[in-house]
């Protein structure tokens, strides 16, 4: 359609010219029969000159026309990219699988109570085969041995896969606290005043948490005997006697320091027997067991 009409615009404006170019000069142009040439050549020139004019305004609208026709005919094309958005993925596990965010102990029960058979560390992966009623503890096979089970702590847990079908286990008896631990000399501290102290180093190997000591100490070349309790577990100075620091109890697996009274003689060569109380509470109540050593500082 384009084509054809650019070429019926041209033929026109070519038409035009043509038309133009019949104009012929003579008497034939001449109107009347006494009219003075020379006027009448005048008038001829003018009728030429409006008649170029007239093929050149015919010639610019046709021009005109045409780059008119170009613009509106000259298709457009507008390129839309169709994306299709590349799929996700999600792998979920055919069995649930337990990470934790920070090292936790995998225990035979739910609770600091129950012993610890093993640890699931930070990024490390297990497979979970149960969980607690309250799905606050989740039952996993011990990565460094699959064939024991164990309580993981949910509070560090992520889970992945699905848990509807996990079995809700029942905890196990809490187990009997086991009351245990063990005393041995330390050092002969140097009070002021020519005094002297004995230091003990207890080690807290049960399962119970000592909250209060007994010293009782005999020196049995002088026959002086020192007896004292504390609520703590105090360290002291070897030379000066200057506390250093007192624990308030010693948990399982915690080590500590107690002291004797001074004694009015330097114990050193002397032969020493001495009893070291723990108890589960402060002012020497609850569980408390005895421990007797003999020395020479």
């Amino acid at each position: 359609m384009f084509c054809k009409r650019n070429i019926s615009i041209i033929g026109s404006v070519f038409l035009i010219l043509v038309s133009a170019c019949n104009l012929q000069w003579g008497p034939a142009m001449i109107r009347g029969t006494n009219q003075d040439p020379t006027v009448a050549i005048q008038t001829q020139v003018g009728e030429i000159v409006a008649s170029t004019a007239a093929v050149q305004t015919a010639f610019a609208n046709a021009m005109a026309a045409t780059q008119a026709a170009m613009t509106t005919d000259t298709p457009e094309f507008t390129f839309t990219p169709s994306l299709t958005p590349t799929p996700t993925f999600t792998f979920t596990p055919a069995v649930p699988m337990v990470t934790v965010s920070l090292q936790t102990n995998c225990r035979s029960g739910p609770g600091t109570a129950y012993d610890i058979l093993g640890v699931l560390n930070a990024g490390q992966t297990a497979e979970v085969v149960g969980r607690s009623a309250a799905s606050d503890n989740w039952i996993i096979k011990l990565p460094s041995n699959p064939t024991i089970t164990c309580w993981l702590w949910g509070f560090y847990a992520i889970v992945v896969g699905n848990t509807s079908g996990l079995p809700v286990i029942i905890p196990p008896p809490t187990p009997t606290p086991v009351a245990s631990f063990n005393v041995a000399y330390s050092s002969t501290e140097a009070c002021p005043f020519v005094f002297y102290a004995i230091k003990f180093l207890i080690t807290n190997n049960g399962s119970v948490t000592w909250e209060s000591n007994r010293v009782s100490a005999t020196d049995l070349v002088t026959t002086e005997y020192r007896d004292i309790w504390w609520d703590d577990f105090r360290n002291y100075n070897d030379i000066g006697c200057a506390l250093i620091s007192a624990d308030t109890n010693l948990e399982p697996g915690e080590v500590g320091y107690t002291s004797s009274l001074a004694f009015s003689a330097n114990p050193a060569g002397h032969n020493i027997t001495a009893t070291i109380r723990v108890c589960s509470l402060d002012g020497m109540a609850g569980t408390c067991l005895d421990k007797t050593v003999s020395f020479t500082p």
